[in-house]
């Protein structure tokens, strides 16, 4: 009789679980739109929902168990959290779409407490109120940069104010040979003098190991000032501090006479425009950019921008001069960069193809932007074939703006699914065809997140980082599955298994298999690994399944009651954290009607005579 009821319960398991392996076919030869995966999605959710409630609750409930029933849940419910998140932080959030969602909005509440707390380390920000400083942090944007990365060049002008989050950046003189003038650890800020007196940077600054900044962009710093008398306050005070006085005397060499008459002026400027003066002009040659900004015909991103949107670009431009035979990049060089001709001719030689003839660029003409954008090394080189003048635009106040701008972030993303990027990516940085077509929609699904696009470099150091990350997405899948199959090992014992509660889990289980299968293919697994995956874990949830009905079968009904209440409250926690949130981002209102459609398809089958 044992052995009867334990193959029952490894065929009952594995045919739950069957519409796994079907639902990981179906996402290989068709790709949903998110209105109908929302509307599979939350059908699963909603017959699983009743399922649960009729063959669990209310079996439960029918034996009077309700004790066991509380407290079953509840420590389902906790316990499958528990171990969500043990498996999370190993990469396992990748498996689908809604976790992602969900570590990524946990990672982004953890952020904003952490922001106000190193806010309140800064002097310029210690006073404030802690309302202002969550104010402030809300502005605070989040980058991350790789070992080398050179964040600012001197003389670059100084558009924001940093925060080290993690890592380390290290400040080096160049005029002593680049002489380390500091070392900047976690919590520590820096860029505040620049950015508080509007003055270029006398540093460099470069990254020391991977590290994450927070940036503070100055449009943001002045828009907090139009809103709050406290802060503009607080700026009035600390541009009056002797440290500031200090700063322009010893590195600007601007006289005391000429430094208290530009306070004089900045606390004007400050009380009429609320905005800060700068005290040493950088030369950017701001209206003579603007006539030939929709002119820019290599990187057209500019041209859809208002005048507003192009004033800020132009305000973050260094204009410099350069002779004849200045060599600005050469293939391996990091691109930090983006060059904008203004006048002149600038050669670009392609060292891997000495056959192919050079290409001359003049006025209006970008050059580095490939690269650029990608944020890759730079494979051609690029040498001034007369005098030039030209703009520079760095990397990181490009990315401020991308996130500032919708209307750029349209244009880069149509720059992005241009025909001539993805061929860079293969014959200049060597991807194959799926690589570079996977990195353009990463790109674009990152910049629909709201985040920066991904690096070149950075997705291939990723990749090294969680290369446990299969395993972890595998194991998060068959923490999904285990609650079920266990319920179906523990319900056999007592009952027949009911034909709603099979129908509900393999109603949940096929749009979960067809989400998160696609997730997969744009982690970039293969197609056997995924059927692999999928089929192994249908395998498992019948043997788990087996094992349930074997362990539990000499236990009372009230113990049986207490664990199908903790699956219960597993699986009642599954479809409200993943399921259901999933759907509704991608189906909104569809998502009503659709679970309650599953939910009766689970009562109409209960009805049912068999």
């Amino acid at each position: 009789m044992s052995q009867s009821i334990w193959i029952n319960a490894l065929i009952a398991g594995m045919v739950s679980a069957c519409s796994m392996p079907l639902g990981s076919l179906t996402a290989l030869i068709w790709t949903p739109k998110n209105r109908a995966l929302a509307f599979l999605m939350a059908f699963g959710g909603g017959a699983l929902l009743a399922a649960l409630v009729i063959d669990l609750v209310g079996s439960a409930r029918e034996k009077g168990h309700i004790l066991e029933l509380v407290i079953g849940s509840i420590i389902g419910s906790l316990f499958f959290t528990y171990i969500n998140q043990l498996v999370n932080r190993s990469g396992g959030f990748l498996r689908k779409p809604s976790t992602t969602l969900a570590h990524l909005t946990q990672q982004e509440r953890r952020r904003f407490t952490q922001s106000c707390s190193r806010l309140k380390r800064i002097d310029l920000f210690r006073v404030l109120s802690r309302e202002l400083r969550q104010e402030i942090a809300q502005f605070l944007l989040v980058a991350s940069y790789p070992k080398g990365r050179v964040l600012y060049r001197q003389g670059d002008p100084s558009e924001s104010l940093y925060i080290v989050k993690r890592g380390s950046v290290e400040l080096l003189d160049s005029q002593t040979d680049l002489t380390p003038v500091k070392t900047l650890s976690v919590n520590e800020i820096f860029g505040q003098y620049s950015f508080l007196t509007g003055s270029p940077h006398q540093t460099i600054a470069i990254a020391k190991d991977d590290c994450q900044l927070e940036i503070l962009p100055r449009c943001d710093f002045e828009e907090l000032l139009e809103t709050s008398p406290e802060l503009l306050e607080r700026t009035e005070q600390t541009l009056q501090q002797e440290k500031i006085r200090d700063y322009l005397h010893q590195h600007h060499s601007l006289s005391l006479t000429a430094i208290k008459d530009w306070v004089s002026l900045a606390l004007t400027t400050l009380q009429e425009q609320r905005k800060i003066a700068p005290a040493i002009k950088v030369t950017q040659k701001k209206s003579e950019f603007l006539q030939l900004a929709r002119k820019i015909r290599r990187f057209p991103v500019f041209s859809y921008l208002t005048e507003d949107e192009l004033e800020d670009i132009a305000a973050r431009l260094v204009y410099r001069s350069y002779q004849d035979g200045y060599v600005f990049f050469q293939p391996g060089n990091f691109s930090d960069r983006l060059y904008i001709i203004h006048q002149g001719e600038v050669e670009i030689i392609f060292p891997s193809n000495l056959q192919k003839a050079p290409l001359v660029l003049t006025t209006a003409d970008p050059f580095g932007e490939l690269s650029f954008v990608t944020e890759a090394n730079h494979t051609v080189t690029a040498i001034a074939k007369t005098n030039v003048q030209l703009w520079t635009l760095k990397i990181q106040d490009f990315e401020e703006m991308l996130q500032q701008s919708p209307r750029l972030e349209a244009s880069v993303k149509n720059f992005l699914e241009q025909p001539k990027l993805k061929d860079y990516l293969q014959t200049r940085q060597h991807f194959d065809s799926t690589k570079a077509a996977q990195w353009i929609q990463h790109a674009l699904k990152s910049m629909d997140a709201g985040e920066l696009i991904p690096s070149v470099t950075r997705i291939n150091s990723m990749m090294a980082e969680h290369k446990e990350a299969p395993m972890a997405i595998w194991l998060g899948l068959l923490m999904d599955g285990i609650p079920e199959a266990l319920t179906i090992g523990a319900h056999i014992v007592t009952n027949p298994i009911s034909p709603s509660l099979m129908a509900g889990l393999m109603l949940s289980n096929y749009p979960e298999a067809l989400s998160s299968s696609e997730g997969m293919k744009q982690q970039g697994f293969s197609i056997p690994r995924i059927l692999v995956m999928w089929t192994s874990l249908m395998l498992v949830t019948g043997i788990l399944a087996a094992f349930g009905s074997l362990l539990f079968a000499d236990v009372s009904e009230s113990v049986i009651s207490l664990l199908e209440s903790m699956a219960a409250g597993a699986m009642l926690t599954v479809i409200s954290e993943t399921m259901l949130p999933e759907a509704y981002a991608k189906g909104g209102s569809i998502v009503g009607l659709s679970t309650l459609l599953g939910f009766l398809a689970i009562i109409v089958i209960k009805t049912i005579p068999l």
